[in-house]
């Protein structure tokens, strides 16, 4: 009985983490196109997300075993006005709008690296909506 009890709490508090995982991501959804670092382009994405902020984060990929996008380094080029973009890490970072902004803010990341043996840039504009 003890052990039904351990089990049902566990899964319990696995489902609530997984209910609030869950929750969070809804709070920031981000849609825009594709990165392809070696055509050296401007991106423009939009984010849409409630006052908690919203992170940005980007990694290198394979496919089929082969590494297809390999990141060598990531800044911000523009700072938002209506909050703050903070680098958390060397390809992650941050935004946090001003306590009690609602409205339009935008910002620019800008991203280096190797795409299908090409190097190359991509800027990102992000044009961030604080519900």
């Amino acid at each position: 009985m003890l052990r039904a009890l351990v089990w049902g709490t566990a899964f319990l508090l696995a489902s609530a983490g997984s209910a609030l995982a869950q929750l969070q991501k809804v709070n920031c959804q981000t849609q825009g196109p594709q990165l392809y670092l070696d055509q050296n382009n401007r991106n423009d994405y939009q984010s849409s997300m409630d006052s908690n902020g919203c992170r940005y984060s980007f990694y290198s990929i394979g496919n089929n075993g082969r590494i297809s996008l390999v990141l060598e380094k990531a800044v911000v080029m523009k700072q938002p006005e209506n909050g703050e973009l903070r680098q958390d890490g060397e390809f992650s970072f941050f935004y946090k709008p001003r306590p009690g902004f609602k409205g339009g803010d935008s910002f620019v990341i800008y991203v280096c690296g190797n795409d299908r043996n090409h190097a190359g840039c991509a800027r990102l504009n992000y044009q961030a909506t604080i519900r």
